[in-house]
């Protein structure tokens, strides 16, 4: 006994050994793998089933977590919460909330970093979760968001693209649109290598859907197409499943002999490699057209074979009633009355059944419309809303450039006219610069002529002073002498005098020269005469008494009384 448990502890050790040296192996692989794609792609296709052991389930996919968290890899940790979630639905066997939670950890990420490739087929998977338990109601959401995203989105950059958009061609034959599962399948197509099961499963199931609605020849072309590639890869099982598809376009043709060995070739091949749903099809197609033939007992024969193959699944109630239809036909033939009503009691009963089911794929069917519609509804709102709030950034925007414009036109405006106030300031200064040079020079030409005046005098009052002298010593000298001296003395006291001609051409000059100094003297002091002002000027350019005397011709003592009777008159204001 003991070394019975010795045996077994020695296998479980030796199996989680291996299991911890395959996931150390993958994992060193997957990081070897330099193609972000390709390494995502290595990750799903990790095995995520380990029936209910949730704890093993963590422990082996641990790593992958880690990884992204090492190389902060965003698709790697996305798609660690998308095999969590599929590991868990295993477990439970059913959607479950720890799926559903790992589902929407997945969501978050990719809300906080967006990648639209992986949102749809984030999207495509948990729809896909939903629909394998058939919650197809809860499934409609998350296809129709994948759906709306697959015209979005660089079909380059999906991950396992042809297992995803298998998904949604199920789905969508599932509620009764084959020709949008064709075209998904057609869309898989160019990733599938050529002659590789995964290409003939996508031709095969293209032919399958076009079969619903469509002419026998545009089936008939996919499926001679996925036979020659079945062939080509020598793979036993699909040419099986396609010769019992091709059957059936035999049968109709009229082939009967061809098409039974056809199916009975799909029978064989099927049972031999281990596909007990297609043979189970593949004898109720048989047993129908020998009771065509009404080969009774070789019909029989090939339902029990069926049934032995059926379960207790929904998925075989249609094929169940099929077979009690069938067995009705058998026992009719064989003049088994009470077999008969037995078998189309039985039939009836599966009837009503599937018609329960039928209605309830008919209402999702409808109710998928309606979400559909619902959902384009709110795509249009949204749309709606992001143009009115573009609109509002558009016209607000062109409102501030407008704005904007204004003020430079007015600052520009402001500018010129600054530059025109300047320039006219500039030319104005230039205007009295030079008229203020043209005053200097004026008025220095007048002091000038003020200064050569004042030069004049005391020249002349010396040569006066000189003929005088002259005059003194040659009074007993020749006569005609003196009267030479006296003339040039008369005439240079004609010249020296200042009359009133002259003193009003003085005046002009000197009011140039001290503006508004007699003016004022005048206007401060009323009792002030012509003379009074004439002796304010000539005292002003600071002549002396004689010369004054000279120019007045007034005696020199009465140009000291006249000073003194000036000085009377102006106060305080004569001494200033």
């Amino acid at each position: 006994m003991k070394v019975y448990w010795y045996y077994i502890s020695l296998i479980l050790i030796l199996f989680f050994k291996s299991t911890d040296l395959l996931n150390a192996q993958s994992i060193t692989q997957i990081q070897a793998i330099k193609n972000p794609l390709q390494q995502i792609e290595a990750v799903l296709n990790l095995p995520s089933h380990f029936n209910r052991d949730t704890t093993l389930l963590k422990k082996e996919l641990e790593p992958i977590k880690t990884l992204a968290k090492q190389h902060n890899s965003i698709p790697l940790e996305w798609a660690y919460y998308m095999l969590m979630a599929d590991g868990y639905s295993v477990a439970f066997d059913h959607t479950n909330a720890r799926s559903d939670q790992y589902y929407k950890y997945a969501r978050n990420l990719i809300e906080a970093h967006p990648n639209p490739e992986l949102e749809m087929i984030g999207n495509i998977r948990q729809g896909y979760y939903n629909f394998v338990y058939r919650k197809v109601i809860d499934a409609f959401p998350y296809f129709l968001r994948a759906n709306d995203l697959n015209a979005r989105i660089d079909r380059k950059k999906i991950p396992l693209p042809v297992k995803h958009y298998q998904f949604m061609a199920s789905f969508f034959n599932h509620i009764g649109d084959q020709k949008k599962a064709v075209n998904y399948l057609h869309e898989a197509l160019p990733f599938a290598r050529p002659a590789s099961r995964a290409r003939i499963d996508l031709l095969n199931s293209i032919a399958v859907y076009l079969s619903v609605d469509n002419p026998v020849p545009e089936a008939l072309k996919y499926l001679k197409q996925a036979m020659a590639e079945a062939q080509q890869a020598k793979d036993s099982v699909w040419i099986g499943i396609i010769s019992g598809n091709m059957a059936d376009y035999s049968w109709e043709a009229g082939d009967k002999k061809k098409a039974i060995e056809l199916v009975k070739q799909n029978i064989d091949l099927s049972l031999r490699y281990h596909e007990p749903n297609d043979a189970m099809r593949a004898n109720l197609i048989l047993a129908s057209w020998y009771i065509d033939q009404q080969e009774w007992q070789l019909a029989k024969k090939h339902i029990e074979a069926s049934e032995h193959l059926m379960e207790d699944k929904p998925y075989f109630l249609k094929y169940k009633m099929d077979a009690a239809k069938s067995l009705a036909a058998i026992s009719h033939g064989l003049g088994q009355q009470s077999k008969q009503l037995h078998y189309l009691n039985r039939y009836i009963l599966l009837r009503d059944s599937l018609e329960k089911r039928t209605n309830i794929k008919e209402l999702q069917k409808i109710i998928w419309e309606s979400e559909q519609e619902k959902y384009n509804r709110a795509l249009l709102s949204e749309a709606e809303k992001r143009q009115k709030v573009k609109s509002t950034y558009q016209f607000m925007s062109l409102l501030l450039v407008l704005i904007f414009a204004i003020v430079i036109l007015l600052i520009n405006r402001s500018r010129a006219n600054i530059r025109i106030r300047n320039a006219n300031l500039e030319r104005e200064q230039l205007q009295l610069n030079h008229k203020k040079q043209l005053v200097d020079q004026e008025l220095l030409i007048l002091k000038n002529s003020l200064s050569e005046f004042t030069d004049t005098v005391r020249q002349n009052d010396i040569t006066i002073q000189q003929l005088r002298e002259e005059l003194k010593k040659a009074e007993n000298q020749n006569p005609t002498y003196i009267a030479e001296v006296k003339a040039n003395l008369n005439a240079l006291m004609e010249t020296h005098i200042m009359t009133d001609d002259r003193w009003a051409r003085f005046r002009h000059t000197f009011d140039q020269v001290y503006p508004d100094y007699l003016q004022q003297m005048k206007d401060e002091h009323a009792k002030i005469t012509e003379n009074d002002l004439r002796i304010l000027a000539l005292q002003k350019l600071e002549l002396s008494n004689a010369s004054m005397s000279e120019l007045l011709c007034i005696s020199i003592e009465g140009i000291k009384k006249a000073k003194q009777r000036l000085k009377k008159k102006l106060g305080a204001t004569y001494s200033s």
